[in-house]
């Protein structure tokens, strides 16, 4: 039983300290994507994201639109990496942000109780002196039929047209698998200035084999002052 618990408990561990340094990602929101630890040899991948964020008359943040297109490959047995481009609009500002987003598969599927994975990201912003690298731990667990997927994220920020700091973020998604076609879900996202929680379908449309594309929409409520609502939309089409 020891060795079955040695690699869990570490990780588990750090995903502890993690979400308990506090919680704030992204300037103060945390609404976006939630990523399985999950590596697919030979697998190609193009993605289109769609989020908008309303926020409160009297919130530190406001209330902010964004578009993502994304080309990911993996490397290697349990290496992903993805390179997008995203446009933010925030305040009447249009803001061009370039990412570098790379998944490293720790676990073999099934190996322990639950799959482990890590997010390396960095990007920049290319209408101002912004920057930010981020490190996060990826967790996915089955209880019959039903699957947790958990994200922290630790995110250090800095750039001259920023303020220079260190955030975390907390995402988590539980989905029933109903059927690979449609799924029911709900996912929680943590910040600084965001606390949303809101219920989702997703799934997987097969395609020419063993092509396919995988959905997600999920509509948020927020739970504290600052948060109102959010959507989210996510399209993945994956090839080999």
């Amino acid at each position: 039983m020891h060795p079955r618990l040695t690699l869990p408990s570490i990780v588990l561990a750090g995903l502890s300290a993690i979400a308990g340094v506090g919680t704030a990602y992204g300037d103060g929101s945390s609404v976006g994507q939630i990523y399985s630890p999950y590596v697919q040899p030979l697998e190609q991948e193009i993605e289109l994201v769609g989020v908008y964020d309303a926020r409160a008359d009297n919130g530190n943040i406001p209330s902010s639109r964004w578009q993502k297109i994304g080309y990911g490959t993996s490397l290697s047995e349990g290496l992903y990496t993805e390179l997008s481009f995203t446009n933010l609009v925030r305040d009447g500002e249009d803001h061009q942000i370039v990412e570098l987003e790379n998944i490293w598969q720790i676990t073999e599927q099934g190996e322990y109780d639950s799959d482990w994975g890590m997010l390396f990201e960095l990007e920049t912003d290319l209408s101002r002196s912004s920057n930010e690298a981020a490190v996060g731990i990826l967790n996915s667990r089955d209880f019959g039929r039903y699957t947790l997927v958990t994200n922290a994220i630790v995110a250090v920020e800095w750039g001259d047209d920023i303020k220079d700091e260190v955030e975390t973020a907390l995402a988590i998604q539980g989905r029933y698998r109903m059927n690979r076609s449609v799924e029911p879900s709900i996912e929680l996202f943590a910040a600084q200035d965001t606390l949303s929680v809101g219920p989702g379908l997703t799934g997987i449309w097969r395609m020419t084999a063993p092509n396919q594309l995988r959905w997600n929409i999920v509509a948020l409520a927020g739970l504290d002052d600052t948060s109102e609502y959010s959507l989210k939309i996510e399209l993945e089409y994956e090839f080999f």
